[in-house]
């Protein structure tokens, strides 16, 4: 189980994490989203005891990482390819992964066959394509079948056989009661996989939950209005105690049924141009938390 408690984190002038805390709970994908920039990796790195917080705690099954005894049992790390030895072959790097974790060397064959490289176990890793490169660092984060497993963008660049394989794989991971901790920038992906979803947006957490929860959020009924004068029947709907926000396209309100509309519109003298029922993505919610987000911020 991973516990992230108010984590700050500052390069130079620069506060990359404000504030984080979740949980990644035991038997559950936690997916951990947001934008190219938003922390997820610096986070990571914090809790992998890469790095010190400015403030804040990070936990993995109740204490700091870097006081583990048995880092290898305790939280399997990949956090990219770019920290892989491409002059190593894949068998001689997770050789050396076991004998570094106390793992015995008859391993290795299990390793290469669990993340499908039985056959290029020979080859050196800058001969793998990023999806090999991605197994590989895979293999070397379940070597000693830690408790708690955390991944960086684990399906970039996969094609859409890797992304189900690495699917299967993380929820296998979590169905023998292992945390799981997997990053993304794709909340489209994380829908497949994810019990649990934590937003990330400018080094913030602006939303969190379980799919389950959040998906029922997103999927709450909206019907967007175009009328002769939205900001005039947006203010009508306001004082009679709807949730009605102006966009670019129209006024959109929650919970009211489209005729109920249709009729408020045409009895308060205004022209009823368009009347769309519209049901919110989880993209569209992350979105939006992470707009009002920033209004409370710059406030």
């Amino acid at each position: 189980m991973i516990e992230v408690s108010h984590l700050n984190k500052t390069y130079g002038a620069k506060q990359v994490l404000t504030d984080i805390s979740f949980t990644a709970e035991n038997g559950l994908v936690t997916g951990f989203v947001g934008p190219n920039g938003a922390g997820k990796s610096t986070t990571m790195r914090l809790i992998a005891a890469l790095e010190k917080p400015d403030s804040g705690t990070a936990t993995v099954d109740g204490a700091p990482f870097a006081e583990s005894k048995t880092p290898a049992a305790v939280l399997g790390v990949y956090l990219g390819g770019d920290y892989l030895p491409n002059n190593m072959t894949g068998s001689a790097y997770l050789s050396y992964v076991c004998r570094v974790d106390g793992v015995p060397q008859t391993e290795v064959p299990n390793l290469l066959d669990t993340v499908g490289l039985s056959g290029a176990g020979g080859n050196k890793i800058i001969s793998y394509s990023l999806g090999m490169r991605q197994r590989i660092g895979l293999a070397a984060a379940l070597a000693g079948n830690p408790s708690t497993l955390m991944l960086d963008e684990p399906v970039n660049g996969l094609d859409p056989m890797g992304v189900q394989w690495i699917r299967d794989v993380v929820r296998e991971q979590a169905a023998q009661g292992k945390a799981v901790l997997l990053s993304s920038h794709l909340l489209s992906e994380l829908e497949l996989v994810a019990d649990k979803v934590v937003m990330l947006n400018s080094g913030r957490i602006v939303k969190q939950g379980m799919m389950s929860e959040l998906a029922s959020e997103a999927g709450g009924k909206r019907t967007l209005l175009k009328t002769s004068n939205d900001q005039r029947i947006a203010n009508l709907l306001l004082n009679q105690g709807n949730s009605a926000r102006l966009t670019a396209g129209g006024v959109l309100v929650d919970e009211v049924a489209p005729d109920v509309l249709a009729r408020f519109v045409i009895i308060n003298g205004l022209a009823l141009y368009r009347l769309e029922e519209k049901h919110e993505s989880l993209e569209e919610l992350f979105f939006e938390a992470a707009a009002q987000t920033e209004v409370v911020n710059h406030a």
